[in-house]
């Protein structure tokens, strides 16, 4: 999903290899997943946007956007249209939850301008203004009548606004691997969920240094395990390329294909658990050439349902297995309280 209001918040993330937007599109038409597939998106209602963030918030954030000003903060960069132009990516996510219930689509991927996951219900900053993938998932418990909706953070920060959105709701469970300690401060193993909701906010905060072999066997260990008994109807993916090796905003080690083999595994549970019901919102990242390529990699993941074989341990592997070993207990330890693993 994309509309072309999208493009004019690109300049702003603009890095040495080009704008965020742009680099994508220009992976996706070569590898001849653009015209094909794209489909546009239309704005989302402010309705929608009122459902998970506070109207007075939403209106501040208007006029703040219009007043001139060039940032919100020195990550959340403005022009005059920014809040409209988020509005769009959150649009996108709406627009793709419709197409996926009413099976005109089996799974889709959103482009969004700017992160959202660190938009809070009266909070932005660290580069989001809204929380497209937390107005997806409430819509879908609203519209939809979910009663069991995962979000899979996958992005290198902690999605902080997520979790405060959702954090005393069973009907939508939040999950997120990040680096910690991170940018926002928050995101700890033992941030479970508000009362009444103990369990169903999951954070994997992982030191620097984990990289392929630890995404791998955190997934198959603690979250496959935790789903299967959770059961969600839908899932959402925030996906992020901050996490990689080779971009700047973390000190995570995933590769390439440790990522995509990452995304496959939750292709699979959603496969098997909601007969494929995904839908993945485009996060936070460098912008340049690796975002662009990874993004047209998983595009094509999904659309062509690729086998991505697993690799060996990389040589330059920083964390010995004894010490994931160890930090596993430690979070199985948190989370046993409520999950069988």
């Amino acid at each position: 999903m994309f509309n072309e209001k999208l493009l004019e918040h690109d300049p702003l993330t603009e890095g040495v290899e080009g704008g965020r937007l742009n680099a994508i599109i220009m992976n996706l038409q070569k590898a001849g997943l653009w015209e094909k597939f794209m489909t546009e998106a239309d704005i989302a209602p402010m309705k929608r946007l009122r459902d998970i963030h506070d109207q007075e918030f939403l209106n501040d954030l208007h006029k703040r956007s219009y007043s001139g000003l060039d940032k919100l903060d020195p990550n959340t960069p403005l022009i005059k249209e920014s809040f409209e132009i988020a509005r769009f990516g959150a649009g996108g996510v709406l627009d793709a939850v419709d197409k996926i219930m009413s099976k005109e689509a089996e799974k889709a991927f959103c482009l969004t301008a700017m992160p959202g996951h660190h938009a809070g219900v009266s909070t932005s900053g660290f580069g989001s203004l809204v929380n497209p993938i937390a107005v997806g998932a409430h819509y879908l418990t609203k519209k939809y009548q979910m009663q069991r909706v995962a979000v899979i953070d996958l992005d290198g920060e902690h999605g902080s606004g997520t979790q405060q959105i959702f954090y005393g709701r069973k009907d939508v469970m939040t999950v997120s691997i990040h680096e910690y300690p991170g940018v926002t401060g928050t995101g700890y193993y033992d941030e479970l969920g508000g009362k009444g909701a103990l369990g169903y906010n999951i954070n994997i905060p992982f030191p620097s240094g984990y990289g392929d072999r630890e995404y791998r066997v955190c997934v198959k260990e603690i979250i496959e395990k935790i789903m299967w008994q959770y059961m969600p109807q839908f899932f959402l993916i925030g996906f992020g390329t901050n996490m990689l090796n080779e971009d700047p905003g973390s000190h995570l080690r995933l590769t390439e294909t440790g990522l995509l083999q990452t995304l496959q595994l939750f292709t699979e549970m959603a496969n098997r658990i909601c007969d494929g019901r995904l839908l993945a919102v485009l996060e936070g990242g460098t912008p340049g050439q690796l975002m662009g390529r990874s993004v047209a990699q998983y595009i094509n993941l999904l659309l062509n349902k690729l086998e991505i074989s697993a690799d060996k341990v990389s040589k330059d592997e920083l964390i010995s297995y004894a010490d994931w070993y160890g930090y596993a207990k430690l979070l199985k330890a948190q989370f046993k309280k409520f999950w069988r693993l």
